[in-house]
């Protein structure tokens, strides 16, 4: 099975992880403000089409396998992944614009911090639990 293309999307959107995460940490986040909302909407974007390849494909796929360990790890993924798909939702929308983020920057930091760590940790579950044994096969 041919992960590649997800693997690029992993590197694309740890890109917009980062980047993100600079623009919270900035001590003058207004000076960012047009950035950070081009990115938080960009990564909804990527995530959105890389969670759709997961669950329509990948997963799918990975369920109907011989590999016991793969399906299990599959199949607990597949449903982790709605869960934190409605968290992310939820954060795009109350802060995908500029007045949105400025109308309540304390927040909007402190809920950024708690959804790039989710999101970091499932990519990161997917690097080096999932992405390597679907290598093996």
């Amino acid at each position: 099975m041919n992960i590649s293309n997800l693997e690029r999307q992993h590197t694309e959107i740890k890109e917009l992880f980062k980047k993100i995460e600079n623009y919270i940490k900035s001590t003058n986040l207004e000076d960012k403000i047009d950035d950070t909302v081009w990115d938080i909407n960009t990564l909804a974007g990527k995530l959105n089409i890389h969670m759709k390849t997961e669950d329509k494909f990948l997963y799918p796929e990975l369920i109907k396998s011989n590999n016991d360990k793969l399906k299990k790890i599959a199949t607990e993924y597949s449903e982790e992944m709605g869960n934190i798909h409605s968290i992310f939702t939820e954060y795009k929308n109350k802060f995908n614009t500029k007045n949105k983020i400025l109308a309540n920057k304390e927040e909007f930091i402190k809920e950024s911090q708690k959804v790039l760590n989710l999101l970091v940790n499932r990519i990161q579950k997917e690097d080096l639990k999932l992405y390597p044994e679907i290598k093996t096969l």
